[in-house]
């Protein structure tokens, strides 16, 4: 069974990213189970493996919101943050993307785009398909091919 990436929607149907609906009572779940598995068997716990997950989402989300308050150089700054403590989940570069956008670099945004697009390719298992279509189609739009004449 595969499982569901952060960004994905959620499976229980809501239209919700998974990250913002289901993961945290999944995950809850997971470490129920792990609890009362390491009972039963006399293992040593395993450290809390979200928390890592949760540091990420809280840190990717204070760049949304650092862009829309229109505090660019702090978005900027905290986005290669991210791209520094999380460099193989796309959150940093496409944070980076969303700074160039707002400054109206679209060149800048859709190479940055181009990179989350290569991080989804080299983690196929932590992504959805279709995930993935939503940047070429923002590459797209930020840089469209120039026709040749």
């Amino acid at each position: 069974m595969r499982k569901t990436g952060r960004n994905e929607r959620c499976p229980c149907g809501s239209g919700k990213k998974y990250k913002h609906c289901c993961l945290a009572k999944d995950e809850e779940a997971g470490r129920a189970a792990l609890a009362e598995a390491n009972v039963t068997t006399g293992m040593m716990r395993l450290p809390n493996l979200s928390d890592e997950a949760d540091e990420l989402t809280g840190a990717s989300n204070a760049v949304v919101d650092m862009i829309h308050a229109g505090r660019l150089d702090e978005a900027e700054q905290a986005a290669h943050e991210l791209l520094e403590r999380f460099p193989t989940v796309h959150d940093g570069y496409d944070r980076l993307g969303m700074v160039h956008q707002a400054r109206g670099d679209d060149r800048q945004a859709a190479e940055c785009y181009r990179k989350v697009i290569a991080i989804i390719r080299e983690h196929p298992d932590d992504y959805d398909p279709a995930f993935e279509t939503t940047f070429h189609k923002l590459v797209e739009k930020l840089a469209p091919p120039v026709a040749a004449g």
